[in-house]
């Protein structure tokens, strides 16, 4: 037993040894050794001066979250209060797409269910459950939406931009309406985003566009495949370092679901977000990309 004792006061002088060194060595007042002097540059308080770790990166152009709307904020809550799910709201400009957007721990549990989860063939709109929200600087490289190409009459037979849920996306097909409407809205509790549309496409299931996460390289090659993609060529660059706002759903461009020439698609629109002091224009000059890259069906 005297042994232990012995042992605890050996080890708690240490200790004290230990942290007595320590904040000697943390003491701002010690004279700072000849190389950390010449690499980091002081200040004649002592105080080192700030060094701004994004190297020349202007900070006053660091994104900044803008408040939503009152009446945004007012649909925001009440869809909220309804269902939690709920992370943002979706406003594409002159269609219907103006609702409240859900999110599950799957990409199934929504596929044919309503924002208040209730059995629904026609879905609703749902972010694919890998995005991350909250404002801009937290938003995922890309952020995903699914939704549903309804119609009426011939559902899964042709497409009609005049039918419900992702079928008004369908309405970018016609250049007129792509040059009047080349941006679109998204808003969180956080946050009010502009994105501006730079790509119109039809593709092939088998295009990796639908991860929310992805390296600087990857998403390099994403933009560049749907630039190439593209059915007009839209003057938006788009590069590393920004955020993608993409919306798919299914097409029967190239064969009626059910039939023997069926081959799964997918229509996409696909926006970029409105960067720190960039300009926006209602309207865009469009041309036709003459040489887009069509779906790879295997």
């Amino acid at each position: 037993m005297k042994h232990f004792h012995l042992s605890t006061r050996l080890v708690a002088l240490m200790l004290a040894l230990v942290m007595l060194f320590a904040m000697t060595a943390c003491d701002r007042s010690a004279k700072p050794s000849d190389e950390d002097s010449s690499s980091v540059p002081s200040s004649s308080s002592g105080v080192p001066p700030f060094v701004n770790p994004l190297g020349d990166v202007d900070l006053s152009s660091i994104a900044k979250p803008e408040a939503p709307a009152p009446e945004v904020l007012e649909k925001l809550n009440a869809a909220y209060n309804l269902n939690n799910d709920v992370v943002g709201w979706l406003n594409v400009p002159n269609t219907t797409i103006n609702n409240e957007v859900v999110q599950g721990t799957d990409n199934e549990f929504y596929l044919r269910r309503d924002t208040q989860k209730r059995d629904y063939f026609p879905g609703c709109f749902y972010a694919d459950y890998e995005c991350k929200f909250g404002d801009r600087n937290t938003l995922s490289k890309n952020t995903v939406i699914y939704g549903h190409n309804m119609g009426a009459m011939q559902i899964g037979t042709q497409d009609d931009p005049n039918e419900v849920m992702f079928a008004q996306l369908l309405k970018f097909s016609d250049q007129s309406f792509a040059e009047q409407n080349p941006i679109f809205y998204f808003s969180t509790p956080e946050d009010n985003m502009t994105f501006k549309v730079f790509s119109v496409m039809y593709t092939d299931t088998n295009l990796a566009y639908i991860h929310p996460n992805m390296t600087n390289t990857d998403f390099t090659k994403l933009i560049s495949e749907m630039k190439d993609r593209s059915i007009y060529d839209y003057d938006v660059d788009v590069n590393a370092s920004d955020k993608i706002f993409t919306m798919s759903t299914c097409t029967y461009k190239f064969g009626a679901a059910g039939t023997a020439n069926y081959k799964q698609a997918r229509f996409v629109v696909v926006g970029r977000l409105v960067r720190p002091g960039e300009s926006v224009d209602s309207t865009a000059k469009l041309t036709v990309n003459a040489d887009a890259k069509g779906p790879q069906f295997q």
